[in-house]
């Protein structure tokens, strides 16, 4: 499942910077070191992080599904058919730099996937309205990156009930694949006409409460921003600077 996931654990507790700013040095790490031990251990950050989030069933299935078929691509295209030296790998003839480029490829994509999968499970929206708002953020990009974040939960519960009302209403999705084409139309039909609606009415709630005044908005309950996790922040961003100058400095992992 991608969306928010309720929970108790440290991620969720945190202030919503804290599990962005952990996810964005994943990613930014990611792209510094370039050998597949380095690379692992940046998964093993990423999956530690699902753990200490306590998200593990919820992340886990998204991640695989979206992280497989990109390994296979990476291991036909630079495994299979990379240049030499080869390896013999069981019946298969490998190329060596090519599975070097494919694993390091393959652990960015994952890891980026578990963290920033972790960070929408662990993140509550509203938490994250109310600290972005604290800050001082314009209520434009705020709608806009949480409406964002949003999207996918909100779809696939609007799907559901568009599915059990046809169903009600006889709609069969079996049979041969033409008939399964034919009962995309009552499905896929409601379901944008519904999202497009739903945009208009958000539009005239925001434009009624006076979003598009541009007055700074005040937070009622913004989340607690502790010393150690604005510390932790800046050591994230220190520890990102020191990757990428070892990197351009020719001594990166």
């Amino acid at each position: 499942m991608i969306g928010y996931v309720a929970g108790d654990s440290p991620l969720h507790r945190a202030h919503p910077y804290t599990p962005i700013a952990w996810a964005g040095a994943l990613l930014l790490v990611a792209f510094a070191v370039s050998t597949p031990a380095a690379i692992g251990a940046v998964v093993l950050a990423a999956v530690a992080t699902a753990i200490v989030g306590r998200v593990v069933p919820s992340v886990m299935r998204p991640a695989l599904l979206l992280a497989l078929p990109t390994w296979g691509l990476l291991l036909v295209l630079h495994g299979v058919l990379g240049p030499d030296p080869r390896i013999a790998l069981g019946p298969l003839s490998l190329s060596q730099p090519g599975l070097t480029r494919a694993l390091v490829l393959g652990g960015r994509i994952t890891a980026i996937l578990f963290a920033f999968l972790t960070v929408l499970a662990t993140i509550s929206p509203p938490r994250l309205v109310e600290a972005m708002t604290a800050r001082g953020v314009p209520f434009g990009r705020i709608y806009l990156l949480v409406s964002t974040l949003t999207l996918v939960p909100r779809m696939r519960a609007r799907a559901a009930l568009i599915l059990e009302a046809q169903q009600c209403r006889g709609l069969r999705l079996g049979g041969s694949p033409l008939a399964r084409l034919r009962a995309l139309g009552p499905l896929v039909l409601p379901l944008v006409l519904g999202a497009l609606a739903e945009v208009d009415e958000q539009v005239l709630a925001l434009d009624a409460r006076g979003v598009t005044s541009g007055a700074r908005r005040t937070p009622l309950a913004p989340p607690p921003d502790r010393a150690g996790e604005r510390a932790l922040r800046w050591v994230l961003g220190l520890l990102v600077v020191a990757a990428y100058a070892a990197k351009f400095a020719g001594h990166g992992l």
